[in-house]
């Protein structure tokens, strides 16, 4: 179980409502934070793991898809940057179970201003990448809200030793 902590804006367009409190996630990873783009030429998604900083890009059309789309690009991104494919099967599996929820790391928010930057200089450089290829680079991105480390090493980490703190 882990919570999906969308931006105002993301919940009214999803149109669903946000949990006052929401159980600790049972996820390495931990919960998500997800804020809607508005990008040319399209709107992505761009979820942003709280522990790690690991960002997976989305495109916005289709968000009632939008979970099961969430998941696979979880996947898609730990198998490219060389996640155990157990590791990557576990942390799936607890992912299953979602609830939505209100941001609630300040710290977080301003990293994903940070990424949001990153974002749309590779996209201005290279307007046709993949929302995977743009995960991706983002993994590579240093992060000041994780002591200067790219957010690829940082989730290596976290799922290698099974930590859950």
């Amino acid at each position: 179980m882990f919570t999906l902590r969308c931006t105002q804006k993301l919940l009214r367009r999803l149109k669903r409502p946000a949990k006052r409190e929401t159980g600790s996630p049972t996820t390495i990873l931990g919960d998500w934070y997800v804020n809607l783009l508005y990008t040319r030429p399209h709107q992505l998604v761009l979820c942003v793991n709280e522990r790690s900083l690991l960002s997976v890009i989305l495109m916005a059309r289709d968000l009632d898809s939008l979970i099961p789309r969430f998941q696979r690009g979880v996947f898609e991104l730990l198998m490219a940057i060389g996640i155990p494919s157990h590791a990557v099967q576990a942390e799936g599996r607890e992912m299953k179970e979602v609830a939505f929820g209100k941001t609630a790391s300040r710290s977080v928010l301003g990293s994903m201003k940070e990424i949001t930057f990153a974002l749309r200089l590779e996209l201005d450089r290279s307007p046709l990448s993949s929302p995977l290829e743009l995960s991706l680079f983002l993994s590579t991105v240093l992060m000041g809200g994780i002591g200067m480390r790219c957010p690829r090493e940082v989730a290596r980490e976290l799922l290698r030793g099974g930590s859950r703190e």
